[in-house]
């Protein structure tokens, strides 16, 4: 064997060694999925949906979140209820759509913002719960095609947004992660029910969909070696970095007030988080024409969340919200009640 091979075969042998070694040093380690748990009785609170990724499963539930005490949930029709009894109903259906913010995952049934705008309006219009943890808007755009399609059609609806919002509305690499890699190791019966399922997402503008189990993988060793991992987070965030998120959430939304034109329905897009990247979200669309208004809080401060199990918005949040959005639906209910209407 000539020097010259050995000589190559010891840099190929030692350089991945070196990296390894100077990764470590640096503080970089191998991937590590942050611990979330979700535990739910009698039965798993979720359900696979090839249209929407997931849904809700009917019934009542009794739910944990990383150990919290446990919450009452309550789904009818796929939706969260925002009453415990039927009553009827003297005008319209008024849709509050969104992720777990607008769902009140952490709190009780009555808790939810939604919940509590319904028993300000009484029986005066029908407040439905849309909102499902883990959805995006593109979701919401679905539900209400659907609904609408199956005669269930809203005088208003109101879009609760989020600046998270724009990674799910196109399934970066960082979400694919945290939804896939989470909910395997947070719940393995959620897993196993969500291979049957597919998700939608913007591509360049355009609605398309992902089966669940071809959304995101590890490369192989990732968990074990720091290089693996730095290799594919730097893939991850080119990937990333050619997706123009804000474009893609902003065609989604011009869709979606299309539609609500073509069928006649208000839609009002509102902001729950309190930073720079929501504000300039909600000035985008309003140049585009879609009524928006900021109700955001701080949610990092402890005073508004669930911490330490959970940042979710927590009951004074919740009031919060709803005591923000009251006027605002009741000023749309006015305008349509008036004569000129």
């Amino acid at each position: 064997m000539s020097k010259r091979f050995r000589y190559y075969l010891f840099l190929t042998l030692i350089t991945p060694i070196c990296f390894e070694i100077a990764l470590r040093i640096l503080g970089y380690g191998p991937y590590r999925q942050t611990e979330y748990s979700i535990s739910s009785k009698p039965s798993m609170c979720l359900k696979a949906s090839d249209q929407l990724g997931f849904s809700l499963g009917e019934g009542t539930f009794q739910v944990s979140v990383n150990g919290a005490p446990k919450y009452t949930a309550t789904h009818v029709d796929g939706r969260r209820i925002t009453r415990k009894y039927r009553q009827k109903i003297q005008w319209t259906n008024i849709f509050i759509m969104g992720c777990s913010f607008t769902y009140g995952m952490g709190v009780e049934d009555s808790v939810s913002f939604p919940y509590q705008l319904q028993d300000t309006l009484g029986g005066f219009a029908d407040i439905q719960n849309f909102g499902v943890p883990g959805f995006g808007n593109v979701q919401s755009y679905l539900q209400l095609k659907r609904e609408v399609k199956n005669g269930n059609k809203p005088g208003l609806v109101v879009v609760n947004f989020c600046d998270f919002h724009h990674e799910r509305n196109s399934l970066t690499p960082t979400f694919r992660n945290s939804l896939v890699l989470g909910y395997q190791r947070s719940n393995k019966e959620v897993s196993k029910e969500l291979a049957k399922s597919k998700f939608p997402f913007m591509k360049n503008g355009k609605l398309t969909t992902v089966a669940f189990d071809d959304m995101y993988s590890n490369w192989l060793g990732r968990e074990t070696f720091a290089a693996v991992h730095y290799f594919q987070s730097i893939q991850d965030k080119r990937s990333s970095e050619k997706i123009n998120l804000e474009e893609n959430s902003l065609a989604l939304f011009s869709q979606m007030k299309s539609f609500c034109d073509k069928h006649e329905i208000k839609l009002i897009v509102t902001g729950l988080t309190k930073n720079r990247a929501t504000r300039s979200f909600l000035s985008s669309l309003e140049k585009s024409g879609i009524q928006s208004v900021d109700i955001s809080l701080d949610l990092k401060q402890k005073k508004h969340n669930q911490l330490p199990y959970d940042s979710h918005p927590n009951e004074k949040a919740h009031a919060h919200f709803a005591q923000a959005l009251f006027p605002i639906i009741s000023e749309w209910v006015i305008s349509s009640l008036s004569p000129a209407n």
